[in-house]
Parts: C-alpha cells; structure tokens; sequence
C-alpha cells in the first residue's frame, strides 16, 4: 500500500462466548501449498510477520516462538493446538507486557489456507478475550502485516514494519468500529 492507494478496511470483528474474533480473508494468485509455505516456513514468515520466528514445530503441541516488530519488541509464545499440513495451523497467542503495553494473554490464532479458483484464500482469525481489549489495534495490526504477504510470495525484501502504517490502519479501524456502533 502506497500514500495513495485507497484503504479498504476488510478486516471484520465477531463477538461470541466472550471473545471477539478479528478475522481476514484474502484471495492470492497462486497455488494453495505457495501460500502455505509462506505463513509456515520460518523464513519466510519473518519477511511478513515482521521479525525473526525463533521456533515453530508443526505438530498438535509444538513450541511457538515469534519476535514480531523486533522495534517494539513485541514476543509471542504459544503451543500449537491444531494442524493439518496445507490447510491449518491453529495456535495459542501469548505476549508478555511490554513498555507501555499490558500482557495479551489468553489468545488464540487460526490460520487456513484453501484453494480458491486458479489461486488461494488465506483466514486469518485472532481470537481475544473480551476483557483484552485492543481490537482495532489488532485489525490494524494484522492488516499492516498481511499488506506484507504479497511481497513474500514474489520473493521481494520487505523494508522494516512500519509503525506509522499500522497506526494509520489502527485509526481507520477505530473511525470505523465507531461509525458501526
């Protein structure tokens, strides 16, 4: 996304059991097993998620380690709770405080990959508990990062996560969830 580019805010919020749901869907030209390589592999992961993925073990019980937004520096930790190669990876989400920002535990992340006509639809859903707060910072956040993804997928370096970005995108979310109540 450029200066210019328009914002189109296409990530949704659902409430239910106490939680509400942050989700995103998004269409890419090209293969269903290319794109989970790229939410997947570790590698790869860091060019769109913003930092360094420390360890990833892709099994039902397996370590999460991910540095995301090294200049925060923002640490999550988890256990993967579902996976089924190709298609999910279902995790818990937990960042210890921070500078200024209280812990987030208490979260979960749901990634899917599904072939959608001649390319792929990636879900992204982030669970939080109602009492975390933070949704729009989290739809601004996730969509700054999946704005990253494309990238990846060419093979293209990715500049260092920009905050101003995602407070542009956090804002837009905030006007928007406020427009809808």
């Amino acid at each position: 996304m450029t200066q210019n580019d328009p914002m189109v805010l296409d990530g949704t919020v659902t409430s239910e059991n106490g939680r509400n749901n942050v989700h995103f869907e998004r269409h890419f030209d090209v293969p269903a097993d290319e794109l989970w390589s790229a939410v997947t592999e570790p590698e790869r992961m860091k060019g769109w998620i913003g930092g360094p993925v420390e360890e990833l073990e892709l099994k039902e019980g397996g370590n999460v380690v991910i540095h995301i937004h090294p200049a925060g520096p923002a640490t999550v930790y988890g256990k993967v709770l579902s996976y089924d190669p190709g298609h999910l990876l279902e995790l818990t989400w937990e960042v210890p405080a921070w500078g200024k920002v209280p812990d987030l535990l208490g979260t979960t992340m749901r990634w899917e990959v599904l072939p959608e006509g001649s390319g792929s639809k990636f879900l992204l859903t982030h669970a939080l508990p109602d009492e975390a707060g933070r949704v729009a910072m989290f739809l601004g956040a996730w969509h700054a990062h999946l704005d990253e993804l494309p990238h990846t997928l060419a093979g293209k370096t990715i500049p260092p996560f920009e905050d101003e970005r995602m407070f542009a995108m956090r804002a837009a979310y905030e006007a928007h969830l406020g427009s809808a109540s």
